[in-house]
C-alpha cells in the first residue's frame, strides 16, 4: 500500500472552470478502485463551493505559517465523498471571500500560499504521501519545493500538464514568497514561471494525450518550453483522459428528455431535439441534421474557421446549428449575429448550463471541434457516447480519440481534417452532412462505432498506476 496526494486548484464537483476539474474529480477515485493505494485530494476552500458540501466538512487542524513576511492562518477541512478523502485549505482572505476563483491580480500570492499550506499541512495530518501529484501551473512549484525546502518529506512528485499555454508567469521577485533562494530553475525570460519549475523538478511529467506529449516538444506548441521538455522527454508521458460513464450515458442521463441506446438512438435523438428546440424557443426542423458546438469561445477552439465559412454554409447547406458557450466578446457577438441572420437555422446560448449541455449532446447529430490545439478534449469523448459524431481537427487528444471514417472498410467513429484551414473544415463537415442525409446505412454504422468506443477512466487509471509504480 502506498499513499498518493493529488493537489489541484479545481476539483469537480466542488469547483469547476474547465476540464482540469473533471480529471481530478474522477481520476483519483478510479485509481483507488484498482486497490493498493490510499489516494487523497487537496484543494482550496473557495467561497463558491456549494453549501451542500461545506456543511458536511469537518475541521481537521489549524496552524500558522510564516508567509509574505507575516504569520498567516491555515485551516484544513475534510470531507469523505465516495471512496476519496478530500482536504480543503481554508483561508478567508485568499479563498473564502472571493466570488470567483481566478483573475484577482494576486494569483502568485494566492497560489504560493496554497502550495506552501499544502506542504506544511503534511506535518499535521495523519497522512504521509509517497507521491505528490500536482496539476497545472497553480501547483507546479511543489516539485521544486520538495527538493529545496521540504526534502524531509521524501516524496516523489508527478506534474500533469493539462494545458501548456497557461504557465503561471509572474514578476521574478515573487519567488521570495516561497522562502527559497534564487535558482534559474524557476526563471524564464526574466520572470518567475511556476510551470517551468515543475517541469525541471518533477520526477515524472504527464500530459493528457500521447499526441499532445509529442506536440509540446515542438516550436509551434511548446510556448517557449519545448527545449526544456525535450530535455525531460524520457520522463514525459501522455495518458489520454477518460470520462465517467455513470455521468455521461444517454441510457441513464436524468437531464435529457428521452433516454436511449444505439438500438433506439434515432427515436431518442428526435425526441431530444424537439425538447431542446422547445427549451431554446427555436422553430427548427428536427428532421434536419443538427450540428453543435459546446465550447469556450476563444481562439484556441478554432472559432476563426467557423467565422470564415458558416454564413456561406448556412446559405447553401441544409442543416441546423446550435452553440453553447461563452468567452471572447468578438466571438460571442459573431454567433449572436449569425442567429440574427439565420433565425430558422441557428440558436445560440451565451453562457454555460450543464443541463443544456447534456441536452445538446443527446440532440445533436454532429459535434464540431475545429481546435487550433487541444491537449485532450472531453467534449468529443462525451459526444461519442451520445452518438453525436465528432468532426475535429487532427491535433492533440483529438487525434488519439477520433478515428476518421473510412468508406472503404467502414471503420471509424468520426471525421477529421489536418490543416488549420476553414475550407478543409467545411469540406469534411459537408461530407458528414451528406452521409447523414443520403447514406443512412453508413451513418448508422458510424454512430454504432462511436457509441461503443470506450474512454472510461479505468483504462487511464491503469496507465497512471503503472507510472506511479515505476517511481517507487
Amino acid at each position: 500500500m502506498y499513499n498518493i496526494l493529488h493537489v489541484s486548484a479545481e476539483v469537480s464537483p466542488f469547483v469547476k472552470i474547465g476540464g482540469l476539474a473533471d480529471v481530478v474529480g474522477s481520476l483519483p477515485s478510479e485509481i483507488k478502485r484498482l486497490r493498493g493505494t490510499d489516494i487523497r485530494v487537496i484543494l482550496p476552500y473557495y467561497k463558491v463551493i456549494p453549501h451542500k458540501y461545506k456543511k458536511k466538512c469537518k475541521d481537521e487542524v489549524s496552524f500558522s505559517i510564516y508567509f509574505d513576511r507575516k504569520d498567516t492562518y491555515v485551516g484544513i477541512k475534510s470531507l469523505k465523498k465516495g471512496n476519496i478523502l478530500y482536504y480543503f485549505v481554508d483561508n478567508e482572505f485568499f479563498f473564502g471571500s472571493r466570488e470567483n476563483i481566478y483573475n484577482y491580480g494576486d494569483e502568485s500570492r494566492r497560489f504560493a500560499y496554497f502550495q506552501l499550506a499544502v506542504l506544511e499541512s503534511l506535518k499535521h495530518l495523519n497522512f504521509i504521501p509517497d507521491i505528490i501529484h500536482v496539476h497545472d501551473w497553480h501547483t507546479a512549484m511543489i516539485p521544486l519545493l520538495l527538493k529545496r525546502r521540504y526534502p524531509e518529506l521524501n516524496a516523489k512528485s508527478v506534474l500533469s500538464i493539462h494545458n501548456l499555454a497557461y504557465q503561471g508567469i509572474f514578476p521574478l521577485q515573487d519567488f521570495q514568497l516561497f522562502s527559497i533562494n534564487y535558482t534559474p530553475d524557476f526563471e524564464f525570460e526574466g520572470f518567475l514561471n511556476f510551470l517551468k519549475a515543475g517541469i525541471v523538478a518533477a520526477d515524472l511529467i504527464t500530459t493528457v494525450s500521447k499526441t499532445y506529449a509529442k506536440e509540446i516538444m515542438t516550436d509551434y506548441f511548446g510556448y517557449g518550453l519545448q527545449n526544456l521538455l525535450k530535455m525531460r522527454s524520457n520522463d514525459l508521458i501522455g495518458i489520454v483522459n477518460g470520462i465517467d460513464y455513470r455521468q455521461f450515458n444517454p441510457k441513464t442521463d436524468k437531464l435529457i428528455a428521452k433516454n436511449y441506446t444505439y438500438e433506439n438512438y434515432r427515436e431518442g435523438k428526435l425526441a431530444n431535439k424537439k425538447a431542446l428546440f422547445k427549451t431554446l424557443d427555436a422553430d427548427l426542423d428536427p428532421k434536419k441534421p443538427l450540428v453543435a458546438i459546446i465550447s469556450r469561445l476563444v481562439s484556441q477552439k478554432g472559432i476563426d474557421l467557423i467565422q470564415r465559412v458558416f454564413s456561406e454554409m448556412l446559405e447553401i447547406d441544409d442543416f441546423n446549428f446550435v452553440v453553447l458557450g461563452n468567452g471572447e466578446k468578438v466571438y460571442e457577438d459573431y454567433f449572436n449575429e449569425l442567429q440574427n441572420d439565420f433565425p430558422n437555422k441557428v440558436r445560440v446560448y451565451i453562457g454555460y448550463s450543464n443541463k443544456l449541455a447534456q441536452q445538446i449532446y443527446s440532440s445533436s447529430d454532429i459535434f464540431l471541434m475545429p481546435s487550433k490545439y487541444e491537449p485532450c478534449g472531453l467534449g468529443q469523448i462525451i459526444a461519442l457516447k451520445y452518438g453525436s459524431i465528432p468532426v475535429v481537427r487532427e491535433t492533440g487528444g483529438l487525434v488519439d480519440t477520433i478515428t476518421p471514417y473510412n468508406e472503404f472498410n467502414s471503420k471509424g467513429n468520426g471525421f477529421s481534417f489536418k490543416n488549420f484551414n476553414a475550407h478543409d473544415m467545411m469540406h469534411v463537415l459537408r461530407y458528414a452532412i451528406h452521409l447523414y442525409n443520403h447514406n443512412k446505412e453508413s451513418w448508422h454504422r458510424i454512430v454504432k462505432q462511436a457509441m461503443e468506443t470506450d474512454f472510461s477512466w479505468k483504462q487511464s487509471a491503469k496507465a497512471y498506476r503503472k507510472a506511479y509504480k515505476k517511481l517507487l
